[in-house]
């Protein structure tokens, strides 16, 4: 329907040239509201409530218990009409507009808060399906800039292929390109109404049959495995046995509890039927599409030239499935804490293969240096290495700690519970330090620290001896800036 088939207050587009969002909007973010208040009453719930709960139905009060249940429905479904009403003054100045150079994002009724970003500083484009929103067939649209903590737009909601249509043209501006003179944005075209003309036939709804499928699936049982087999999971798992089993009152249970679990869901959340897949922009950028999710089910693009660092990383106990996971550190996005920014494990838990694959596809070096510089269990070649009196710094680590570097790429190594190496192309080295505490001065040890982007990848030339720890400061000094190498470089030089 379009707007010249509504009344002013209830068209698409308003007089400013925002559009608008679906009508659902008010009561969908007010859902939240109710199930916070729903995970309060669970929390609270214990032994006695249940038993005082029995004996009120035993003694015959299925009337009243009825009556009751059926006032708490009526209340309920009286709150969700009052704010279905009252919300269509908010909802009426809630909307988005692409301009010329940037997105725009109005809400507020009392005080007006307008949020933009120009497209040459957004990073990502992101769909995100929450899982009472896919019950209703709508999704949000996350746009993520450079900047801080805070600096994403949240388009929410509307229908999912509208979303997803809104996603391709925020990426096409992006890129530099405009949509031809007068095009509307589909994802405006009755974004309040109702649409039967959805496509579901696909995660994303685009045709990915040009796209080289990187990750396939990955199943729901190695989903559930390999986090179970973490041993953060493992210790969630003790003390919440040790909590039930022990005369503990809720009051201590709960907050501990509240910070173990969540490490434990995102885990599996992030891996849940998760697959990528290769695209390229229409600039020509190469992009990593990425879906995943359990809850809050995303579709999630990562451009390759925004990558960093890479990591490979194998957890101790999966050495027992030969299982491992591929981390990255993205410039500008991915930085805030929490899986609002998105997830940065690219590889949730896979082969080493496809560990291999990655990093052949993220990092700037090519097969036949990964294959004698990289591998993940450990250095063959390192530049410079952890003397033997590291151990007294390092007792587990010290005859894995390692770097490694050829041509303008830095790898590390490190590990002996927990195997992991990095990669990074020096020029995306931000800063340099030297760290020496107590007792590695007195056992003339030094640490060359990398700073890189906001992410999971840390690296570090760890507990060298202090001549090793100067040649390798020397040469990353000398490394080229701002330019960056081609992520499709594929040279092959000698080891520095």
């Amino acid at each position: 329907m379009s707007k010249h088939r509504r009344g002013a207050d209830n068209a698409a587009v308003d007089a400013d040239g925002f559009h608008r969002v679906h009508r659902l909007t008010p009561l969908l973010q007010f859902w939240s509201v109710i199930l916070a208040i729903l995970a309060i009453g669970v929390v609270n719930i214990n032994l006695e409530v249940l038993g005082d709960a029995a004996r009120f139905i035993a003694s015959g009060h299925w009337g009243r218990g009825l009556r009751d249940a059926a006032w708490t429905a009526a209340a309920f479904i009286g709150i969700c009409l009052a704010i279905w009403f009252l919300s269509a003054i908010w909802w009426r100045r809630l909307g988005y507009r692409l301009g010329t150079d940037e997105l725009a994002l109005r809400r507020g009724v009392l005080s007006t808060q307008l949020r933009t970003a120009r497209y040459d500083r957004i990073q990502a484009v992101d769909v995100i399906e929450p899982v009472i929103a896919r019950i209703f067939g709508v999704a949000a649209v996350r746009v993520e800039t450079a900047g801080g903590t805070s600096s994403h737009i949240q388009i929410a909601y509307l229908k999912k292929p509208a979303a997803t249509q809104l996603r391709e043209e925020i990426l096409t501006r992006t890129s530099g390109r405009r949509p031809p003179t007068g095009a509307e944005p589909a994802a405006a075209n009755d974004a309040a109404g109702s649409d039967t003309s959805s496509d579901t036939s696909s995660d994303t709804g685009n045709d990915t049959a040009h796209q080289e499928v990187v990750i396939p699936p990955i199943p729901t049982r190695r989903s559930l495995l390999g986090a179970a087999l973490r041993l953060s999971t493992l210790l969630v798992v003790v003390i919440a046995a040790v909590l039930v089993l022990t005369p503990v009152p809720n009051t201590t249970v709960v907050p501990i509890l509240v910070g173990l679990v969540p490490n434990v869901w995102e885990l599996i959340d992030t891996s849940w039927r998760f697959s990528s897949r290769l695209d390229e922009d229409d600039s020509g950028r190469a992009l990593l599409i990425i879906n995943y999710g359990l809850a809050d089910r995303r579709h999630q693009s990562v451009r390759l030239d925004r990558i960093h660092g890479v990591q490979v990383r194998q957890p101790l106990l999966w050495r027992l499935t030969k299982w491992w996971e591929v981390r990255v550190s993205v410039a500008g996005y991915g930085s805030a804490a929490g899986k609002g920014s998105g997830t940065t494990r690219v590889l949730p838990v896979g082969s080493r293969e496809q560990a291999l694959r990655l990093l052949e596809l993220l990092s700037p070096l090519d097969k036949k240096q990964i294959d004698r510089y990289a591998q993940p269990e450990g250095a063959r070649e390192p530049t410079y290495s952890s003397p033997r009196r590291a151990w007294w710094v390092s007792p587990l680590d010290s005859h894995r700690q390692a770097v490694t570097l050829v041509g303008d790429n830095s790898i590390t190594h490190a590990g002996l519970l927990n195997r992991r190496v990095s990669v990074i192309a020096n020029s995306h080295i931000q800063e340099l330090a030297y760290t020496a505490g107590p007792i590695a001065q007195l056992c003339r040890l030094g640490t060359v620290r990398y700073e890189l982007v906001a992410g999971p990848v840390r690296m570090a030339g760890s507990d060298l001896d202090p001549a090793d720890a100067a040649a390798l400061l020397s040469h990353l000094r000398a490394r080229r800036l701002p330019a960056a190498p081609s992520i499709n470089a594929k040279d092959d030089p000698a080891p520095a």
